[in-house]
């Protein structure tokens, strides 16, 4: 955002509004004037939000405007050192041996959750999910032994991996992470057309002219090319993103035609 004021010519004050799958920031957002001055951060999921909770004082798919892309987050299958897996293929064997075996994520509707129960169904396994709050509490209970399994995030679990506390058997994503490319994807290991991609977006409110749209998409993008940004991104963990507005659009209904079907099959529910 720092980077936006910049190329703008004035500053952009940040507020944080967290919690409910980032539904309070959105209805901040639905109460400002829709002159594109307001915008919030969302993800690749969010036009699917009302799906997730049905408890929403507004509809996700046609009340926000998915602008650009900012950043993937690479999510990662981990496991505990006791687990008799140290890829994807010997995992399967493991999990079609003993149906059932446990995952956590940070919290149910979360990406990651999603990411898990499409890899049950593409692998042809028994998985059973666990929601944590939050990354960390996940991850410490894959290093005590307590979970055998965890989704989370690629710069989290890298550091406790090469520490050799835990083994990430494969990133989620259709191709290779940047920030770890000697990590194989799942679907090289075995689950063929595997890809839970999963990223940070910019959004507006409905309403919102479209010539103002298009210009917030190329100020996105132009800040994205920026080294200083880039670097900022990829320490945090992040890949920067920059797709034209067709092709982000056509990326957020691949996304919907992917999900949907998923999220209404298995009743995902946010708290549930």
């Amino acid at each position: 955002m720092k980077k936006l004021g910049e190329q703008w010519g004035q500053p952009i004050v940040v507020e944080n509004k967290p919690g409910a799958g980032a539904a309070i920031a959105y209805t901040e957002l639905l109460r400002s004037k829709p002159d594109g001055y307001t915008l919030t951060t969302g993800s690749g999921i969010t036009s699917l939000l009302n799906l997730l909770n049905n408890k929403l004082p507004f509809d996700a798919a046609t009340d926000l405007v998915q602008v650009a892309p900012l950043a993937s987050v690479p999510i990662v299958l981990i496991a505990g050192n006791k687990v008799p897996a140290r890829n994807m293929a010997e995992l399967i064997f493991h999990v079609k041996q003993n149906p059932g075996v446990t995952y956590g994520t940070p919290g149910p509707a979360t990406p990651h959750h999603l990411a898990g129960v499409l890899l049950a169904s593409m692998a042809g396994l028994q998985l059973t999910h666990v929601g944590y709050r939050g990354t960390a509490p996940a991850v410490q209970d894959v290093i005590g032994g307590h979970l055998p399994l965890a989704i989370v995030g690629l710069s989290t679990a890298i550091q406790f991996a090469r520490s050799g506390q835990l083994k990430v058997l494969g990133v989620g994503s259709a191709k290779r992470s940047e920030l770890a490319p000697e990590i194989p994807t799942l679907a090289e290991g075995g689950v063929k057309g595997y890809d839970a991609s999963y990223w940070y977006d910019v959004c507006v409110a409905k309403g919102v002219p479209k010539a103002v749209v298009s210009r917030l998409h190329a100020e996105v993008a132009k800040a994205l090319q920026d080294p200083e940004v880039r670097t900022a991104l990829t320490s945090a963990g992040l890949e920067p993103m920059a797709v034209t507005q067709d092709e982000y659009q056509r990326m957020l209904q691949a996304e919907r035609a992917k999900w949907e079907p998923i999220i209404r099959a298995n009743n995902i529910q946010m708290g549930s």
